[in-house]
């Protein structure tokens, strides 16, 4: 949920958004080593180091544990088939607690430590820590960034991300709306900054499909409970659809309980992480979200996605689902391993930059089945296409059915 053209300085604002939203379901982190089957191959050399921000105290703490159990899977399978290079892999660990003030001395300290490569997340987007990437010429992931601009804008010379841009969420909510005849579209959000951000972009970027803009708009505080004017204000001006825009949890199964009881027959879809909260899908009234239509980027309809869930539940136990955010850790790490295996070296930072730029066709455990990524010097927005991006659509029961077999963006 991103946009191309924001100013840096606004970048790192709606990766906090983005992370922020990012939240789904999943399970403590587990232990890799007892858990997956085979040989044990782990080498015995030097260990190549990767750093991550991981706030663990702070407000991405609820969601940070399927991070850390996407990085921690990523790097066991890695080491159990032999290491890269021969060496082991080994996670150094920080926590700025996505405080941008903190932000610069946690990047040190990962730097000190002597990491090859950084995972980035709530704070990789600051100016602070893009110039300390930048001059320590650290091949970075920001894991969860839509903001193009975030690494496009310089300095961003070893900064890349990995999810389809906000042009890519304006683009395939567009197909939705043409595929479904809808013209007059309201738009719902909540007031967190991220979203209030998001909302100023989202205006112009729908413009290619509502040329006139949005039929209304209306928004309430995140921590609104009482939906009845902004609702009915939207159902006054008549529209064939409403898109909401926020972060989801409460505010979210409220909201859509009041569109459903005040327009039951008006389309409804969603940008942002209601697809997975399930524990807040329970606070919507009865039926209040069928027919509801999310984006759900992980769907087991792509082998690679389902056969990862499957590899997660050897450790984390037969019920485990899968979210985004396990698969921005594993993939993170992935990638890094790919590109120090292609320069035959950890200890040259240009050259595994220059490694990483070459990785084309990647194939993610995100997406549809033909999404890929894909790196140049000039192109550091990894998503090759809008196909990262799934449509799924909330039942009776208030849980998902499933994909949305009305549109799906082609890859």
């Amino acid at each position: 949920m991103g946009i191309a053209r924001i100013r840096s300085s606004a970048g790192a604002v709606v990766t906090v958004l983005l992370v922020l939203v990012l939240a789904a379901c999943g399970g403590s982190v587990g232990s890799a080593e007892k858990a997956l089957p085979g040989p044990d191959n782990t080498p015995a050399g030097e260990p190549i180091r990767i750093g991550v921000d991981l706030d663990t105290t702070g407000p991405a703490a609820s969601y940070n544990s399927q991070v850390r159990q996407g990085i921690d899977l990523a790097i066991e399978v890695v080491n159990r088939r032999g290491g890269v290079l021969e060496r082991p892999l080994e996670l150094v660990a920080e926590n700025s607690q996505s405080d941008p003030a903190k932000a610069p001395a946690t990047y040190s300290a990962m730097i000190d430590k002597g990491v090859v490569a950084a995972i980035g997340y709530v704070t990789v987007g600051i100016p602070p820590v893009k110039k300390l990437i930048q001059d320590e010429k650290l091949l970075t992931i920001a894991a969860a960034s839509t903001t193009a601009s975030l690494v496009e804008t310089a300095p961003s010379d070893y900064l890349y991300s990995i999810l389809p841009t906000a042009e890519a969420y304006a683009k395939v909510f567009c197909g939705a709306f043409a595929k479904t005849g809808a013209t007059r579209v309201a738009l719902f959000h909540d007031d967190a900054p991220g979203v209030v951000l998001l909302v100023d972009a989202y205006r112009e970027l729908f413009r290619s499909c509502l040329p006139d803009g949005f039929v209304a708009e209306e928004s309430a505080p995140l921590d609104a409970t009482d939906f009845t004017a902004p609702v009915a204000r939207i159902a006054d001006a008549d529209p064939d659809a409403v898109l909401t825009v926020s972060v989801g949890g409460t505010f979210q199964a409220q909201s859509e309980s009041a569109f459903a009881q005040t327009m039951p027959d008006v389309p409804r879809y969603a940008i942002g992480a209601f697809d997975g909260q399930p524990d807040a899908w329970k606070v919507a009234r009865k039926g209040a979200l069928d027919g509801l239509v999310v984006v759900h980027p992980v769907t087991t309809t792509n082998p690679r996605t389902a056969q990862l869930q499957e590899t997660f539940r050897l450790v984390e136990g037969e019920d485990f689902a899968i979210a985004q955010t396990h698969v921005l850790g594993y993939d993170s790490v992935m990638l890094i391993v790919e590109a120090i295996t292609r320069a035959g070296t950890a200890d040259d930072p240009d050259a595994i930059n220059r490694a990483f730029q070459q990785i084309t066709g990647y194939a993610p455990h995100l997406g549809q089945a033909d999404f890929t990524l894909s790196f140049r010097g000039d192109k550091h927005v990894g998503a090759d296409s809008a196909c990262g991006l799934v449509l799924a659509q909330f039942g009776p029961e208030n849980t998902l059915t499933g994909e949305w077999a009305t549109y799906q963006e082609a890859c």
